[in-house]
């Protein structure tokens, strides 16, 4: 009977450790799949492609149409969209001026089906449906593009060193509350929202590029001075892609993560490499696995810094000093925790995503010593930034509009944005420690990262999870915060 006993509490206790971790597989199922061939021309720096979408409709609505996102076409000559601010815009024109899109050339399945360039500026491609697809369904079709690629130091383009395909996909707009929701660029934030989707990619390039990118390489084949690799991604959110001739990886194994770590320049790598590993390690403790099985740290043509994507984030190659060169890889790593496995509409709610990136950050510093930030140096820091900000705005204008429940096209400028997104964003998790304690905070983040793991949330799924963990009432602690009511205090 006790032999039973045990070996009731030795199944109970092996369930209770594998109904913790995120199921990859069986979050895959009932999801849009994008499957496509890309073939990259390095004269024309164009990428030709056909996408397969097999588009799953989630909804309860029956869908005639299919909208997609064409953030390419932010980037032509006579767009109305801003792609950088004017504080960077020579730093990313290094070459002057140059200019992107995106050709929808056809969309078919067994017929051509009609299709439009709608948005506020080309930037939305609806699709019509030859009949509605059903809520629980799956409608298929195949678009014919072609990307010409602009000579810019940014997500999109190419530099020196490294040619840039963020966002260069046609994406399915997110369906919500019966519309669609359809994405302006802007030069503030990450302009972006999307849904997880699975991914199948084939792209041919000249074989004396090394890739980077979402996913993993399962196959590569070389033929006659190209090379064709074959890549695939479960439930992620996009699908980036880095080309460069110059790239030296290295790559260190962290239990089921392979840990990947592309550069060109840097005299530091296998410290950076070590920062990466033990960045991930720090996150799985704290917040709780990543589900995937590869994550790559990729220094590139970037003028703005970092930027995150699926399995895949970018560092600046400009940023010289390397503390802050450092501060990029921890910060961005922790979107694949805040953004990645836990989406949030960018564009809307920007501090969730940013905001908890920057209080992970400072908990990477915090479990970590030896590194040239501490949690205490970084929580004064935002303080002084943001009295500063304060200070001088207050002064200039009279006033200052510290809300952050602004869509990215409500902040006036660049520095309003950081201080109300970064700064205040990181302050309000730091204040919630001092109200709950660390420990309830990191348990509330556990929570809700396992209970949103691909999904996308808002500020009242957060709010709602912490109460429920924290067992207190939280919402006006929260308000204050958001909406700008708070009456900063300063040590």
């Amino acid at each position: 009977m006790k032999k039973i006993i045990l070996i009731f509490f030795v199944c109970l206790f092996i369930a209770s450790i594998y109904g913790c971790s995120l199921n990859l597989e069986k979050s895959s199922n009932n999801l849009t799949m994008y499957s496509a061939i890309l073939n990259f021309d390095e004269d024309k720096h164009t990428i030709g492609g056909k996408l397969e979408v097999d588009y799953f409709n989630k909804s309860n609505t029956e869908l005639g149409s299919i909208f997609f996102n064409l953030y390419p076409n932010a980037f032509r000559e006579t767009s109305n969209q801003d792609v950088i601010s004017l504080a960077k815009y020579s730093e990313c024109y290094y070459n002057g001026e140059s200019f992107g899109s995106i050709e929808i050339k056809n969309v078919y399945n067994s017929n051509n089906l009609d299709f439009e360039i709608s948005g506020v500026d080309e930037n939305i491609l609806i699709v019509n449906l030859n009949g509605n697809v059903l809520p629980q369904e799956y409608t298929n079709f195949v678009i014919d593009f072609e990307v010409n690629i602009p000579n810019i130091s940014h997500r999109f383009g190419y530099g020196e060193n490294t040619v840039n395909l963020g966002n260069i996909l046609p994406i399915a707009c997110v369906f919500e509350s019966g519309k669609w929701i359809e994405i302006e660029y802007q030069s503030n934030g990450d302009p972006f929202f999307s849904e997880v989707a699975n991914y199948d990619i084939e792209i041919c390039y000249p074989q004396d590029y090394i890739l980077a990118s979402t996913g993993t390489e399962t196959s590569n084949f070389l033929n006659n001075g190209k090379k064709t690799s074959f890549l695939k991604a479960k439930v992620v959110r996009d699908f980036m892609i880095v080309l460069s001739k110059n790239f030296v990886k290295k790559s260190q194994q962290l239990d089921n993560i392979l840990v990947n770590y592309y550069y060109y320049n840097d005299e530091n790598a296998e410290k950076s490499l070590q920062t990466c590993v033990l960045a991930m390690q720090t996150y799985c403790d704290l917040f709780g696995d990543y589900p995937y099985s590869e994550i790559k740290i990729v220094q590139a043509n970037f003028c703005i810094g970092g930027m995150e994507f699926p399995n895949l984030v970018l560092v600046g190659d400009e940023v010289i000093d390397y503390k802050t060169y450092e501060y990029i890889i921890v910060h961005e790593l922790a979107h694949q925790w805040w953004y990645g496995v836990v989406g949030n509409n960018q564009t809307k709610y920007a501090w969730l995503d940013e905001g908890l990136a920057e209080f992970s950050s400072a908990m990477f510093y915090k479990k970590n010593q030896g590194y040239d930030f501490s949690y205490d140096f970084l929580v004064k820091q935002a303080n002084t930034s943001f009295e500063i900000y304060q200070t001088i705005f207050g002064n200039v204008l009279g006033s200052v509009d510290t809300s952050m429940d602004r869509s990215l096209a409500e902040f006036k400028t660049e520095s309003e944005y950081i201080n109300m997104i970064y700064v205040k964003g990181f302050l309000l998790f730091d204040s919630l420690c001092e109200l709950l304690g660390e420990k309830t905070v990191i348990n509330c983040l556990k929570e809700y990262y396992k209970d949103n793991a691909f999904k996308t949330t808002t500020p009242a799924e957060l709010i709602g999870c912490f109460e429920k963990t924290a067992r207190c009432t939280l919402e006006n602690f929260f308000d204050s915060w958001i909406k700008g009511k708070i009456v900063q205090v300063f040590d």
